[in-house]
């Protein structure tokens, strides 16, 4: 076993060899630098507790209690945030995530871009129906075509173009010829 990997198995050395591989347990006793390194470790861990132990917690401030109890009011009061709003402290803070920001950033625009490709293609596609249910028209008719069924479709038009040809101007005063 090489030295490297003895330093993964250091904070299970310290805390609770019981669970330590065998071999890593053997390369201890046979390499001087790792058992060294050890010991360094089990020192500084010593030394750390000690001084937590001399150590004495500030006293608190006699408005502590006061502060404390503005700002949990504070909070009460305070309206909740929606989820659009969540989304975006989310999208700019994360979430204590920091490198799955960009992908969500990236899942939110690939998600825009394909609801929007698709709401693009969803009226030009053959044979779909418009939002209140009227079908889609299709463009394939010639301006000719369309002008022809508008003809067809307006009585009142065709009566005043019979009007014209007979003559008299579709206003009752006779045009000559």
């Amino acid at each position: 076993m090489r030295c490297q990997k003895i330093e993964r198995w250091m904070p299970d050395l310290l805390f609770d060899a019981e669970h330590v591989p065998a071999s890593v347990q053997k390369h201890l006793r046979a390499c001087a630098a790792c058992g060294e390194r050890l010991a360094s470790a089990r020192a500084g861990m010593l030394a750390t507790q000690s001084l937590l132990d001399e150590w004495t917690a500030p006293e608190l401030s006699h408005y502590f209690d006061v502060r404390m109890n503005a700002r949990l009011q504070e909070a009460r009061q305070r309206t909740a945030a929606g989820w659009m709003e969540r989304l975006r402290q989310r999208l700019i803070y994360g979430n204590g995530t920091p490198h799955l920001r960009p992908a969500m950033a990236a899942a939110l625009a690939l998600m825009m871009i394909v609801g929007g490709g698709s709401y693009a293609g969803f009226f030009t596609m053959h044979g779909l129906h418009g939002i209140n249910g009227s079908a889609v028209p299709q463009q394939t008719a010639s301006a000719t075509v369309r002008d022809l069924q508008i003809l067809d479709a307006n009585d009142q038009t065709i009566q005043q173009l019979n009007a014209f040809e007979d003559g008299d101007g579709g206003d009752g005063t006779a045009q000559g010829r």
